[in-house]
């Protein structure tokens, strides 16, 4: 602002990461968002969530680019004091977004766990940590917006009354945060691990999770620049936790898109991530045993675990020995319900026969072809 008295300002340090991830961010939710519509998967609440997350995290970045314009980055001295007000207003108003932000993608990242795994455990667990992530979005956004009394203290020290400290608050919702970030990282990689898929699409999908790594690492470095800003006398000038809680909420929400992605990444990377179940071990042996003059059998005993964009998560694709199951009967192991097939789970119950004499066949479960 030009009333301002000039001198160094780290607005850029604000403003180069903003611009730049209110291109990348939306962009990423949007070849999700296609994705899932492309595959006819359908959106759900997992999708829902997380493109509320992106809305309030271009919230966060709108503000933090309307706080530079009024001095944000530049010396809390050389500020004329509306400005300074305004600065330090909409700095306080980007901050209750961001626990909104962060949240709400942790949110998005279990709902998603939901639609792909039927463990018992596993999504028990999915529903506590979502109860608590929930909870706890809740309680740290009021505790931000009402963090003085009155709520004005928050930008204007004059006014009279008192304010919760800022320093504990802040490392309080960055430890929660790291934990559950880390909780939410870990949680897929046992069932991924014990899954009877192929290695090469199971590292796949395990590096794909993994890759929320960096969230939590992003957290951790904005948490060791938490004291500095937040006792800072100028804190308009000393803005590295700004930075990096721009780029934590970003990073996460993209993270939380790329298991979505699985039919871009197969096209750009097809010898990993391809989609085609046709080149599997099994289906393979498959051709093989539809030769004629073999002996005539259901294969049996295997259940192949497959991440396919046309369907709403993992499906399983398990042989039976039962000739008259098919394939909506039950999801997963122990007969799931009809109510888990919608959910994502999908059993396809197939069988692979051949035979020279089909009188042999016939009153098993086969019959003659006319």
């Amino acid at each position: 602002m030009s009333k301002n008295t000039p001198g160094p300002s780290r607005a850029l340090e604000i403003q180069v990461p903003c611009i730049v991830f209110l291109v990348t961010t939306p962009a990423f939710v949007a070849i999700r968002l296609w994705s899932r519509v492309k595959s006819k998967s359908g959106l759900g609440w997992d999708d829902c969530t997380i493109l509320a997350s992106c809305i309030f995290a271009i919230i966060v970045m709108a503000f933090m680019l309307a706080s530079c314009a009024y001095g944000f980055g530049q010396h809390i001295a050389n500020l004329t004091t509306p400005h300074k007000l305004m600065t330090l207003k909409l700095f306080f108003v980007s901050q209750a977004f961001y626990k909104l932000t962060m949240n709400m993608t942790k949110m998005s990242i279990l709902m998603l766990y939901l639609r792909i795994f039927i463990q018992r455990w596993f999504r028990i667990t999915c529903h506590v940590l979502l109860a608590i992530i929930t909870s706890y979005m809740v309680a740290t956004f009021f505790a931000s917006v009402f963090q003085c009394t009155p709520v004005a203290r928050a930008w204007n020290k004059t006014i009279p009354g008192s304010c919760i400290n800022i320093t504990t608050n802040w490392y309080a919702n960055a430890g929660f945060s790291i934990a559950t970030d880390i909780i939410i990282l870990t949680l897929p990689m046992y069932p991924l691990y014990t899954s009877k898929i192929r290695l090469k699409r199971k590292i796949a999908l395990m590096g794909v999770f993994a890759l929320g790594t960096f969230v939590a690492i992003t957290s951790i470095l904005r948490m060791q620049t938490l004291d500095f800003s937040s006792t800072s006398p100028d804190i308009t000038y000393d803005i590295a936790s700004s930075v990096w809680t721009i780029t934590e909420e970003n990073v996460a929400i993209t993270c939380a898109c790329l298991p979505m992605m699985w039919m871009p990444l197969a096209r750009l990377f097809p010898s990993i991530f391809s989609i085609d179940h046709g080149a599997d071990s099994h289906g393979s042996s498959a051709a093989k045993n539809s030769e004629p003059n073999t002996t005539s059998r259901p294969r049996s005993n295997w259940t192949q675990l497959h991440a396919y964009p046309d369907t709403k998560g993992i499906s399983m694709d398990q042989t039976s020995d039962s000739p008259n199951r098919s394939s909506e009967d039950s999801a997963g192991e122990g007969g799931e319900s009809q109510d888990q097939i919608e959910n994502g789970i999908t059993k396809v119950t197939e069988y692979y026969v051949s035979y020279s004499n089909a009188k042999s066949l016939r009153g098993k479960y086969i019959s003659r072809p006319e």
